[in-house]
């Protein structure tokens, strides 16, 4: 099984992908996610710090597979599409704070917003 990409994740969201066997994965629509396809199999390694570009020795590892790929120009936009069709995202304005804590909304609206739905692989 080839792994497509090899990315970091704060402890915290790993830790819930660990638990609950899946999660949504929020990133900004930039190029690096363009080889990115639904049924590709990716890595999640744990970030420390929030801006590691290496895991570390002792870091976790988590095997996924990408199940939908969500897109909307913003992630408001975003929050809507994914509750037609996935999951409801609870409260939307604790998870778009959270979301500006990595990336402005300058930024948001230059790139677009994406969210990546995966799940473990056994």
């Amino acid at each position: 099984m080839e792994i497509k990409k090899s990315i970091q994740l704060t402890a915290e969201p790993l830790s819930s992908l660990i638990e609950k066997g899946e999660s949504i994965d929020f990133r900004l629509d930039s190029n690096v996610w363009s080889d990115l396809r639904e049924g590709d199999h990716i890595e999640f390694w744990e970030d420390f710090t929030g801006w590691q570009t290496e895991p570390a020795d002792s870091a976790r590892r988590m095997l996924v597979k990408i199940l939908k790929i969500y897109k909307a120009p913003t992630f408001k936009e975003l929050f809507e599409v994914i509750e037609k069709h996935v999951t409801t995202l609870g409260d939307k304005d604790n998870l778009l704070h959270g979301l500006r804590g990595w990336w402005s909304e300058d930024k948001e609206t230059e790139e677009g917003a994406l969210a990546f739905h995966v799940s473990v692989v056994e």
